[in-house]
């Protein structure tokens, strides 16, 4: 199966939606017309990624935020992104990424935190295009207490911790809002919808007390762990074909519990 095959298949199960003006998603490095026998998925790509694709000999590495997200003005070899494509490019590897048109995907990003979390029916948070897709989502959960909850969250997302902003540790919450990866921009609509509580990654400490302030909880469980699992959901996908497809799992910040 070709590149462009593969990404037609994408668009017709998971309905990519057009990626924001700001965005860089599609090809990053290759040729639509490359035949493709072994994908490798990661969230991110950086040189040790780059070494696993090169030792497990795949021919493309999926992506969800680019390699490349503003125009190039020189391609330094001695720089650690220069030889990353240079890697790439002797090896014969193509790099494709989505980003915001997954976040936005029918079944992306914000429908796959959803199952994650158990949210079986939602509304999209911040609605951006025609058809109302967006970012985020907000649904409803069985009541429970909010540290129970957070609990809940670091479990099911697989995270090492969660930060929890609450005014009340006895808040029963039933109104849940979420958004993958970095969402703290959405706090307002998660206000307005009347969520108790708004899960998302990468708070600021302004952004915190305005939540606070205005009577939600908010639960930040980190940009990787809340997009992590979304690359599960590709898998799924081309695990239809007969492609071999694997899953490099690393969170590029090498963030440790010290």
């Amino acid at each position: 199966m070709n590149l462009n095959s593969i990404i037609n298949l994408l668009n017709n199960e998971i309905k990519l939606k057009e990626h924001e003006a700001w965005d860089n998603s599609g090809l990053q490095i290759g040729s639509e017309r490359s035949y493709i026998n072994k994908i490798m998925l990661t969230l991110d790509l950086d040189l040790e990624a780059a070494e696993h694709a090169i030792k497990e000999k795949v021919d493309l590495i999926i992506t969800h935020h680019p390699f490349f997200f503003s125009s190039i003005k020189r391609i330094d070899l001695d720089t650690y992104d220069g030889r990353i494509i240079k890697m790439l490019i002797a090896n014969n590897i193509n790099l494709y990424s989505m980003h915001t048109n997954y976040d936005m995907a029918d079944k992306g990003v914000n429908y796959d935190l959803a199952r994650k979390l158990n949210i079986l029916n939602y509304q999209i948070l911040h609605p951006v295009n025609i058809d109302k897709s967006g970012y985020g989502g907000i649904g409803e959960v069985n009541p429970v207490n909010i540290i129970e909850y957070s609990k809940f969250v670091k479990e099911a997302l697989s995270a090492g911790y969660v930060k929890l902003y609450c005014a009340d540790d006895g808040r029963v919450i039933k109104k849940v809002a979420f958004c993958g990866g970095s969402g703290g921009e959405f706090i307002e609509d998660a206000i307005k919808l009347n969520a108790d509580v708004y899960i998302t990654g990468d708070i600021k400490y302004h952004q915190a007390q305005t939540a606070v302030k205005n009577n939600i909880c908010i639960i930040d469980a980190g940009h990787y762990n809340t997009e992590k699992h979304s690359m599960e959901l590709l898998k799924e996908v081309l695990d239809k074909t007969d492609m071999e497809i694997i899953y490099f799992k690393k969170n590029i910040t090498s963030e440790k519990i010290i």
